[in-house]
């Protein structure tokens, strides 16, 4: 039951919480600890044994690696920029910004993942002929699969949809600038788009969207449209096709018709 409210809750809100019981629990015993050994212990040290602690209880709870670095590393930097008389007003500056850039990370658990140019070309090999067809990348990122297969098939639509503001900002300026009038890139979260519009769905998410994304795209799609996922499966739906791509990672697109 713990871990299932855990696994609930925002990632950012779970590793802030873990971040705080660490140091309480720390600040507690380095008094005892001190006066046993007869030193005081560095404080930059008692930040590396901060993140340390706070990295493997992360990583218990099962939070993806970027997570587990970030808690590592957080205390022992924190230190770092005060020695070196960082101005304080630069690290809300830092936070907005990552904020902006990783937010699905820190609300959703999905990370930022980019699709590589060899990936593209192959989705765009395995989209239907059909004029007028209309595809939507879920979390587009940066927007470069939807600028690519907009140039390779003019004759059909492309959108993009991110919720991060700075990956959004850049793919919108990117897609003005490509020319390319058949592709848009939307501002907004998938969940409450409507998903009947669109004739295939391409993702690059993580395992944790997944059952609910395949679910919410059954109910709302056309028959025969297509849902196709770059390495992450659904559960309990075995894909119709899967393709391997001859790229470094082996990347495997997985296609379910509807």
């Amino acid at each position: 039951m713990l871990l299932k409210k855990i696994h609930s809750a925002p990632p950012v809100i779970i590793a802030l919480l873990i971040q705080i019981v660490v140091f309480a629990v720390i600040s507690g015993l380095a008094g005892p600890l001190e006066n046993h050994l007869g030193y005081s212990l560095p404080f930059f040290w008692r930040m590396i044994g901060q993140g340390v602690v706070a990295a493997g209880i992360t990583l218990a709870f099962g939070f993806s690696y970027w997570w587990v670095l970030i808690q590592f590393f957080a205390p022992p930097l924190l230190v770092l920029g005060l020695a070196f008389n960082i101005p304080v007003w630069i690290y809300p500056i830092i936070l907005v910004f990552l904020a902006m850039t990783f937010w699905n990370v820190a609300i959703n658990r999905v990370p930022l993942y980019l699709t590589n140019d060899l990936t593209a070309s192959k989705l765009e090999s395995l989209l239907p002929k059909k004029k007028d067809l209309k595809v939507v990348d879920l979390g587009s990122g940066l927007g470069g699969t939807m600028r690519h297969l907009a140039g390779q098939r003019p004759e059909q639509v492309f959108a993009g949809v991110e919720s991060a503001p700075v990956p959004f900002l850049l793919s919108w300026i990117l897609g003005k600038l490509s020319g390319r009038r058949n592709v848009k890139f939307i501002y907004a979260n998938f969940w409450k788009l409507d998903l009947a519009d669109f004739d295939v769905i391409y993702c690059f998410l993580s395992p944790v969207p997944m059952p609910e994304l395949y679910a919410k795209a059954k109910e709302e799609m056309k028959p025969g449209s297509l849902f196709i996922s770059n390495s992450f499966v659904v559960p309990d739906h075995k894909p119709d096709r899967t393709v391997t791509v001859k790229d470094g990672r082996k990347t495997r697109l997985m296609i379910w018709k509807l």
